[in-house]
């Protein structure tokens, strides 16, 4: 579970002088750190068919929810190549061409690393399941306020739970919690997304 106020500031912060499509959501902060995570721990960022194959870009997937129902994860091709303001232009055109149906095959075969949260409401937490051929999947539940220790007094705090489906073939425990430790390090510092 992390705390996400300095995300959140950073976004009002960012978001204040923008116009509408200009601005960032807590969505694309997410992918971002995903993506550094993924660049400081890449063991999760592959895929598994016939052995191991690490992936030498991150090409980060986005769960989308599509209308009629059902759920695809197109992905951000070379993402890690991407800044934050790219990150949400992606994000956005992604959501938009798969509620359409227009995706590339590229963006549907070519994901490293999935990212899937729930939105602003709904359950705190997900146990994710991992799209094949990838070996991971980071889960983010929806932002709940929390009682929280900030500087030795307990107050009120955004935050949200992260969790880390991962092949077991490829990482383990110890190499998950480097990754979600990079993760959150990057969520507490928004400004080196």
């Amino acid at each position: 579970t992390l705390d996400i106020a300095p995300a959140t500031e950073f976004l009002t912060a960012y978001n204040a002088d923008r116009l509408p499509a200009e601005r960032l959501l807590l969505g694309a902060l997410f992918l971002r750190a995903a993506v550094g995570a993924a660049q400081a721990v890449p063991q999760p960022t592959g895929e598994s068919q016939d052995g191991f194959r690490p992936s030498e870009a991150v090409n980060i997937g986005v769960a989308v929810a599509l209308r009629g129902g059902g759920l695809v994860a197109p992905a951000l091709i070379d993402a890690d190549r991407m800044e934050l303001a790219q990150i949400m232009e992606g994000m956005r055109d992604l959501v938009t061409r798969a509620r359409a149906g227009r995706l590339r095959n590229s963006e549907m075969t070519q994901g490293t690393l999935t990212v899937s949260a729930l939105g602003e409401t709904g359950p705190e937490a997900m146990a994710g399941v991992i799209f094949p051929p990838q070996v991971a999947l980071v889960g983010i539940g929806s932002p709940q306020i929390r009682p929280w220790v900030v500087d030795g007094a307990v107050i009120p705090r955004q935050v949200v739970t992260v969790t880390l489906a991962a092949d077991h073939r490829v990482a383990d425990g110890r190499i998950a919690a480097k990754f979600m430790t990079e993760f959150e390090d990057l969520i507490s510092s928004p400004e080196r997304l």
